[in-house]
């Protein structure tokens, strides 16, 4: 069904008090999108912060990976 098995994403919980649940509801509406996705993008953000990863590293081309 998927192409990539490991890409299906699972639900994992997070608990905010009010104020941070504010933060995250306020931003999704500026920017238009699910609270998910900012919060994913947050998190994966941090995650390439904290380990020292360049996004700008990857290339995730089709020719980049038959080549």
């Amino acid at each position: 069904m998927y192409q990539d098995p490991k890409r299906v994403r699972t639900k994992s919980t997070v608990y905010l008090d009010q104020y941070e649940a504010d933060v995250i509801t306020a931003l999704a509406n500026y920017l238009g999108v699910p609270k998910a996705e900012v919060m994913r993008q947050m998190m994966m953000k941090e995650a390439r912060d904290v380990l020292g990863i360049d996004p700008t590293s990857f290339d995730d081309s089709v020719a980049a990976r038959a080549g």
